[in-house]
C-alpha cells in the first residue's frame, strides 16, 4: 500500500468527502478491491462510479483498471511476507511464538518505513527544527512515547522545547505560537483529538507544523507542511511505536550533526551538571 499512500500524498492531499470514502474503503479493503469491478467498489464505498473513476485519474491513471493492476503489482510483492507472518500466527503457541511474531512485524514496520520515507521530507523535519525559534512537542497515550524522547533528546541540544501532554495547561503553554515556532504532532490511528487541535491551532497561527503519522489520511496532514509515514502493524491489541521511535532517533541525531561543535560544547556542559549533581549511579569496576 505505500506506494498507493504516496500518490494520495502527492497528487490528492486534500480529497473531498467523497473521494476520501473511495481512498479509505480502497485502503481498508485492499485485499478485496483487487479483485472487483469498478462498479462493485463503488457501490461498497458509497460514491458513484464516477467518483472511483474520477479518484483514479487524479492519481494519474487512465482509469480503474490501470489502478487496479498497480494494486495487484504491490499485493504480489508483499505475499512472500504476509505468507510468513500468517503462518507465523498460525502457529503461536507460546510465549516463544509471540516473541517471534511481534519483533518480525516490528521488522517489517521499520523496513517499510524507511523506504516509505522520502529523504527530502526528513532533511526539511530536520532544518524546521534546527532554526525554530521554540519547539512543541505533542503526543499523547501511546503516542506519548516518541513525543516524550524527542523532547527529551532535543533539550539535550537546546533550550525552548516544550511537552505537551494532554493536560489542561498544554493551550496556555502555546498560546503565544507564531511563524518563527515550530509545532510536532504525533498520532497514529486511534488519533487523539487534542493532538489534531493543537496541530490545526499553530496551522491557523502561521506555525510550522510537522507529523509524524501514518498516511496521507491522517487528519494531521490537512495541517502541516511536511509529514514523516510510520508503519505501525501489530497483531496485539496495541499499536507498534517502533517505528516511530527510530524515526526520532533518526531526526535528533541528524539535528546534532547539524552543528557538531555547538553539540558537543552543549552536551560537555551538561554532562558536568549531570555529574556534579550525581543524576546516575556509579558502577563499581572490578
Amino acid at each position: 500500500m505505500s506506494g498507493f499512500n504516496d500518490l494520495v500524498s502527492k497528487k490528492l492531499p486534500n480529497p473531498t468527502p467523497s473521494q476520501r470514502r473511495v481512498i479509505e474503503y480502497i485502503i481498508d479493503q485492499y485485499d478485496e478491491v483487487i479483485f472487483l469491478p469498478a462498479s462493485r467498489v463503488a457501490v461498497n464505498a458509497g460514491v458513484s462510479e464516477a467518483t472511483l473513476v474520477r479518484v483514479a485519474q487524479y492519481l494519474g491513471f487512465s482509469g480503474y483498471p490501470e489502478m487496479q493492476r498497480m494494486l495487484r503489482k504491490g499485493l504480489q510483492e508483499r505475499l512472500s511476507t504476509i505468507s510468513r507472518l500468517e503462518k507465523t500466527i498460525e502457529h503461536v503457541e507460546n510465549e516463544g511464538d509471540v516473541l517471534t511474531m511481534v519483533i518480525q512485524e516490528d521488522i517489517n514496520n521499520l523496513k517499510e518505513t524507511l523506504r516509505d520515507i522520502p529523504v527530502e521530507d526528513f532533511s526539511l523535519v530536520v532544518d524546521k527544527i534546527v532554526y525554530a525559534r521554540k519547539i512543541y512537542v505533542i503526543g499523547l497515550l501511546q503516542a506519548h512515547a516518541p513525543a516524550l524522547v524527542l523532547a527529551s533528546a532535543l533539550r539535550s541540544l537546546r533550550e525552548d522545547v516544550y511537552l505537551l501532554d494532554g493536560r489542561l495547561d498544554d493551550w496556555d503553554i502555546i498560546a503565544g505560537v507564531n511563524s518563527e515556532d515550530l509545532v510536532i504532532g504525533i498520532s497514529i490511528p486511534r488519533y487523539t483529538r487534542l493532538t489534531i487541535e493543537i496541530v490545526e491551532y499553530a496551522h491557523k497561527n502561521n506555525a510550522n507544523t510537522v507529523a509524524i503519522t501514518d498516511s496521507a489520511l491522517s487528519p494531521l496532514s490537512n495541517y502541516v507542511e511536511c509529514f514523516l509515514p510510520v508503519k505501525r502493524r501489530l497483531n496485539s491489541y496495541i499499536e507498534s511505536f517502533t517505528a516511530a521511535l527510530s524515526l526520532v532517533n533518526a531526526i535528533v541525531t541528524a539535528v546534532s550533526l547539524k552543528n557538531p561543535q555547538e553539540t558537543l560544547k552543549v552536551l560537555k556542559k551538561r554532562e558536568a551538571l549531570w555529574k556534579e549533581k550525581e543524576l546516575f549511579i556509579r558502577m563499581n569496576k572490578h
